[in-house]
């Protein structure tokens, strides 16, 4: 029945909410990750937002190039001024978390990559927003 299926979802919202930010349990996903199964599924919360950021941050300790892939190919290689969500206002905490876990010389290095689509840039709006986001990121500590 659909309100056993709503009732089970809520249930399992709750308690990976709790799972993936907890300190102890995100570090013993990290030690013990095996990367290519738990790759694809933070990949899939990531992709359905499900938990976007704790996903994201997991990713980046235990794949870094996927998740960089993620930012590249979902956010800098496409005309984001088209999406139907607003992709943009994730990526201030997901530019600060690449700095705080692969150091702000891999942040300068992607936000510098080739794939970034100079046309997001010609959108004034997302230009402004890209730009706050990356500011946060830079100044935050």
């Amino acid at each position: 029945m659909i309100i056993d299926a709503i009732q089970e979802y809520i249930t399992a919202y709750h308690n990976l909410s709790k799972a993936i930010t907890n300190d102890q349990e995100k570090q013993y996903f990290v030690e013990h990750a095996d990367v290519s199964k738990e790759t694809g599924l933070l990949k899939n919360l990531i992709s359905s937002k499900t938990m976007l950021q704790p996903a994201f941050e997991l990713l980046l300790k235990i794949n870094k190039e996927e998740a960089l892939d993620i930012i590249k190919s979902w956010y800098l290689s496409r005309n984001i001024s088209r999406a139907i969500t607003d992709p943009v206002e994730d990526l201030a905490i997901m530019f600060t978390d690449i700095k705080e876990i692969l150091g702000e010389e891999e942040l300068d290095k992607l936000l510098k990559n080739r794939k970034f689509l100079k046309k997001n840039m010609k959108n004034k709006i997302i230009k402004r927003r890209l730009r706050e986001a990356i500011r946060f990121a830079k100044e935050e500590d």
